[in-house]
């Protein structure tokens, strides 16, 4: 196939300015008269590359590399010194901004003459003309002057030009580094329309994740010569370590396990295979209704090993640095991050964002999974594949079997109660996976105070069997207990029988009444699973009110023990408190030590739960029957505070029954001091397994 673009041994030479001595004389003629050398500078060094038509290629380096002029002698802006460059069809760029627009012309006279200046016909730009202004969203001004318009809309108009007068060859500078964030991902959408359309597009950007997703080949230019040409997966990773060796940024490893730190962004490679996407991981924050990159900031290392470096980030416009910690250790990959504010600041949201390959296809999160819907052309913004509710710190995404990439298992570490994970997928630029670990600050919680903030830990296993990745994702909060399992999930415990569910709506939870207000254990912070014998302990921290919440779960027979410890930081006043079993409607018979009737029927018009007991003693067993249902039961054992065991009937909407071990304060509130103690110790399980029939 014929090449689009063909360069053969281009070079660029320019004259050496030296600023005010050739304002003075002291160089150029002046020179010449004295018999002096000119010194001039090599901007491209014998530069050979062929394009094809229909072909996308990306042209990265460091600033002052030369793309910018290589671009410029493509698009036939600059001529080479010598060489030969060959461009067939029409091209459209855009080179720098303002570039080819004359600022005393409206925005109208200027769409007109650089379509002109492209090839096109008055009658042409006429049947385009709606589009190019409609894109551009700058109509209201459309006939002012150019030289009245900001950089943004600069850019609007003179993209919109050339991605609307059909080109053959489309050139784009990081130009499109300006503007609002929703202009750039038009920007992007409509490149990618171009490049599905068969148009040959070159394209500059620091952006290597877009470079990498836009592109088909990626050319690496360094002080002007081409030193890398491959795929994008392997030129990005090259240029990475490249830069990272240059700028002292770091490159660490442990057995066949392998990382990269370059300005804000950490590539992971496994057995030569990166794990991550081009644009790695790293990290935003949101300030006042402006998003601050951790690529934005300045790096340096202040500790480096072969396995694993600290580092910091000083952010350009927030009074701020983050302090990241990486390392291998025990086959995990460790991201640890904290920031140190400088002055106080106001964040409304911080999150740690994991890129990943569109080859990754499935996800687990806690015991749900699924795969990842495909990405399509028509994604133009990312789109959230499982949602932060759940809050569970664990969670792995799996590729198709037989491809090179590992399965990866994540664990989150919260030291800011406020963080959760959420899966998504990216644009479909992009196209590829995203773990996002978010913080999303309400008002009352914005303000950081100057100092060290720890904030979060990430984990990253890449060593892990596929037949045990879901395993690892369950196992830590799920207990069998024979027929019966029992699981954590944010302050409660869903119970199931065979597989079926026996609990409902607020399942097993415990709630205190403080200030006329309920404190749900769902809505408490709680923190990783620790492994006891027989079970598991987690730990919830109240964010209104000085205390905490501490629950032991263990195994039974087709039962768990549930013993709930209160840590209370200062004198706390509650007027009563419960732990609960909310089950459906189908059960509908209760009993206690003193009473037994069956619940009553529900009454579309009732609003509040109503007690079904006629006696409120003090007892230590409640259950609940159904027909063809097991059994359910309440019990309280010898380390218990004395409680009143009622059934109760939640409201209409709610429709479900509950099973209540409720303390009550009596004549005054009750107090508790500061210091821990027993908030509910007992069990709640299945009466008569042998003879309970399976749902």
């Amino acid at each position: 196939m014929t090449a689009i673009i063909q360069l053969e041994q281009v070079t660029k030479t320019f004259p050496a300015r030296r600023g005010s001595r050739d304002l003075r004389g002291r160089g150029g003629f002046g020179d010449w008269l004295r018999g002096r050398r000119e010194e001039r500078f090599t901007a491209l060094h014998d530069i050979s590359l062929d394009v094809a038509p229909g072909e996308s290629l990306g042209i990265i380096g460091r600033n002052g590399s030369g793309k910018s002029t290589l671009l410029s002698i493509i698009a036939g802006v600059t001529l080479p010194t010598s060489g030969v460059a060959r461009v067939c069809g029409r091209v459209a760029s855009l080179l720098e901004l303002g570039a080819g627009f004359n600022p005393v012309l409206t925005g109208r006279e200027n769409i007109y003459l650089n379509a002109g200046l492209l090839g096109m016909r008055h009658a042409q730009v006429d049947a385009v003309y709606d589009d190019i202004v409609g894109f551009s969203g700058i109509g209201a001004f459309i006939d002012q002057p150019v030289e009245t318009y900001s950089s943004g809309m600069y850019v609007r108009i003179a993209f919109s030009v050339a991605a609307f007068v059909n080109p053959d060859i489309f050139l784009a500078d990081e130009v499109l580094a300006v503007g609002d964030a929703e202009f750039q991902r038009k920007c992007r959408a409509k490149i990618g329309e171009l490049r599905e359309q068969g148009k040959t597009i070159v394209f500059v950007s620091h952006d290597l994740g877009f470079v990498n997703t836009l592109c088909e080949r990626i050319v690496l230019l360094d002080r002007g010569r081409m030193v890398q040409r491959d795929t994008p997966q392997k030129t990005i990773t090259w240029y990475l370590r490249q830069v990272g060796r240059d700028k002292g940024v770091h490159t660490f490893a442990a057995g066949e396990d392998e990382a990269v730190h370059c300005d804000g962004r950490i590539s992971v490679f496994h057995r030569q295979e990166e794990a991550s996407a081009a644009d790695g991981f790293r990290m935003e924050l949101a300030s006042l209704g402006q998003r601050h990159a951790s690529t934005d900031a300045d790096w340096d290392v202040i500790e480096g090993g072969p396995d694993g470096c600290r580092l910091e980030g000083r952010m350009m416009r927030l009074p701020l640095r983050l302090l990241w910690r990486l390392r291998f250790d025990g086959g995990r990959f460790i991201w640890t991050i904290a920031m140190e504010v400088e002055r106080d600041c106001a964040l409304a949201e911080i999150t740690a964002q994991l890129f990943l390959p569109a080859a990754y296809t499935r996800w687990i999160y806690g015991d749900v999974s699924g795969d990842f819907p495909q990405i399509t052309p028509a994604d133009t913004e990312w789109n959230v594949v499982v949602a932060q509710e759940m809050k569970t710190p664990v969670t792995a995404v799996l590729p198709d079997d037989g491809d090179a990439l590992p399965p990866l298992v994540f664990h989150l570490r919260r030291e800011n109660p406020f963080f959760s994970l959420f899966w998504a997928n990216t644009s479909y630029m992009s196209h590829g996976r995203v773990l996002c670990a978010t913080a999303h600050f309400p008002e009352t919680d914005r303000s950081f105070a100057r100092g060290v903030h720890p904030l979060l830990e990430i984990a990253m296993e890449m060593n892990v069997p596929r037949e045990e990745v879901e395993k690892r994702t369950s196992l830590d909060r799920t207990l069998n207990c024979g027929r019966l399992s029992a699981r954590f999930e944010r302050g409660r415990i869903r119970l199931s029988w065979d597989g079926a569910e026996l609990t409902t709506y607020l399942h097993v939870y415990a709630t205190m009444l403080i200030d006329q207000l309920w404190n749900d254990s769902q809505h408490l912070f709680w923190g990783d699973v620790e492994a006891i014998p027989g079970g598991i302990r987690l730990r919830g921290e109240s964010r209104r009110f000085p205390f905490a919440q501490e629950w032991e779960i263990t195994r039974r027979d087709n039962a768990v023990a549930l013993r709930i410890m209160l840590d209370v930081r200062e004198e706390l006043e509650v007027e009563e408190y419960h732990t609960s079993v909310v089950l459906p409607t189908r059960y509908h018979r209760w009993k206690t030590d003193h009473e037994a009737a069956e619940f009553p029927e529900y009454d579309a018009a009732l609003a509040n739960w109503i007690h079904c007991n006629r006696r409120y003693d003090a007892g230590t067993f409640i259950t609940a029957q159904g027909d063809s249902l097991p059994a359910v039961y309440l019990r309280t054992d010898e380390a218990a505070p004395t409680v009143r065991m009622t059934a109760l009937n939640t409201s209409f909407a709610e429709h479900a029954r509950v099973l209540q071990a409720l303390c009550p304060s009596g004549p005054g509130r009750l107090r508790f001091a500061p210091g821990k103690q027993v908030y509910f110790s007992g069990t709640i399980g299945v009466e008569n397994a042998a003879a309970a029939a399976p749902e």
